[in-house]
C-alpha cells in the first residue's frame, strides 16, 4: 500500500518546492525507499535527474487530472512500485472525484497540502475567489509562504477559515525561513472592552493564554466549552474545556480552564456553558503562571457541530 499525498495550489506558488524539501526531511522519508512523483504543473522550480536519483524518486508527466484514472493508477503501480505517491495538482482544476472518494485501496488519498502565495492572495481572493475557493476546501494542511513581518495575518486567516475552518494553516516567509507578522494571527481584539472568544478560536485563544498569560491578566472574556473536571474541595469550581484531537476521536486531550465563583451543584460534567468573566494571572505550583476565570455570568449553550478545537 502506498499514501498518497496530493499537493495543490496556483502555479509558481510553491508546490515542487515543498515536495523538494519533504524529499530532504528525513524525518518525513524514514522507512520510505521509492516515491513517485505524478506532476499535473510545472512551473519555475523543476526536478533535475540527479536530485530524482539521490531520493530514489520517479516522475510521470500527465496533461490533465482525467488522465488520473483507476486503470492508469494501477498501470503505474505496476511500472514503479511505489512506498509513497506525491500528486502534483493543476491550481486551475477542482480536485477530482476520483481523488476524493474513487482512490484505489492499495493508494490511499492521506492528506491534501495547498500552498499559498501571500504576496498574491488578496489580488487571487477578490479576482478568483472559486478558483481558490475549489483549492482550499479539502485542504488539511495550507501552508501560506513569502509572508512577511506586514503581512495581514487576520486577512490570511480571516479568509481560509471561512472556506475551510479544519484547515491547519502555517506561515513561513521566504524559503521556508520563519516569520513574526506585525499584525498577528489572533482572530479576536485583545483590546476590545469584552474580548469574545468565538468556537472555532478556542484553540487558539488557549495556546496564547498558556504562552502568554499575563497578556489576559484584568481582561474581560466570554468563552464557551464543556463542563470538564471537577475540582476535589471546591464548591465554586470547577474545569472549562474543549478537547483536541491527538491522533484521532479516541486520541484527546483536554485544553481546561480554572472557572470559578459559579454554582457548581447546578450543573454536570458534560454540560456546555457560556462563562463571561475577568481573567486573572495567578502563580502555580512549581513555578510558572497561568489564567482563572472568575465569572460574573454562566448559561447554558448548545455544543457545536464541531466540538474539538484546533490550532490555527
Amino acid at each position: 500500500m502506498a499514501p498518497v499525498y496530493l499537493f495543490t495550489g496556483f502555479l509558481d506558488s510553491g508546490k515542487t518546492t515543498l515536495i523538494k524539501d519533504t524529499l530532504n526531511d528525513p524525518g518525513f522519508m524514514e522507512g520510505t525507499d521509492r516515491t513517485l512523483i505524478i506532476c499535473l504543473e510545472q512551473g519555475e522550480v523543476s526536478y533535475d535527474e540527479k536530485f530524482l536519483d539521490e531520493h530514489n524518486a520517479f516522475i510521470e508527466f500527465l496533461d490533465a487530472s482525467t488522465q488520473l484514472t483507476p486503470e492508469k493508477m494501477n498501470e503505474l503501480d505496476t511500472i514503479y512500485h511505489p512506498d509513497q505517491v506525491f500528486i502534483e495538482y493543476n491550481g486551475t482544476e477542482s480536485v477530482s472525484d476520483t481523488l476524493l472518494s474513487g482512490m484505489p485501496s492499495y493508494w490511499p488519498l492521506v492528506q491534501i497540502l495547498t500552498t499559498v502565495d501571500a504576496t498574491t492572495f488578496e489580488i487571487y481572493i477578490n479576482a478568483m475567489r472559486s478558483m481558490l475557493f475549489e483549492q482550499l476546501r479539502y485542504s488539511d494542511t495550507i501552508i501560506v509562504n513569502r509572508c512577511t513581518e506586514d503581512t495581514s495575518g487576520s486577512m490570511l486567516r480571516g479568509n481560509i477559515k471561512a472556506i475551510n475552518k479544519r484547515a491547519q494553516i502555517y506561515y513561513e516567509g521566504e524559503f521556508g525561513a520563519p516569520v513574526t507578522l506585525k499584525s498577528g494571527l489572533l482572530p479576536f481584539d485583545l483590546n476590545a472592552p469584552v474580548i469574545d472568544i468565538k468556537d472555532d478560536d478556542y484553540g487558539l485563544w488557549y495556546m496564547d493564554a498558556v504562552e502568554d498569560p499575563k497578556k489576559y491578566d484584568g481582561k474581560e472574556i466570554i468563552i464557551r466549552g464543556m463542563y470538564a473536571e471537577n475540582l476535589p474541595g471546591y464548591k465554586q469550581t470547577f474545569i472549562l474545556g474543549r478537547r483536541a484531537m491527538v491522533c484521532c476521536a479516541q486520541d484527546t486531550s483536554l485544553c481546561g480552564l480554572t472557572v470559578t465563583q459559579v454554582r457548581i451543584d447546578q450543573m454536570q460534567i458534560g454540560d456546555w456553558v457560556e462563562v463571561q468573566g475577568k481573567l486573572k494571572c495567578i502563580p502555580i505550583e512549581g513555578g510558572g503562571e497561568t489564567v482563572v476565570l472568575y465569572a460574573d455570568r454562566i448559561a447554558r449553550y448548545e455544543k457545536p457541530a464541531d466540538e474539538y478545537v484546533t490550532f490555527s
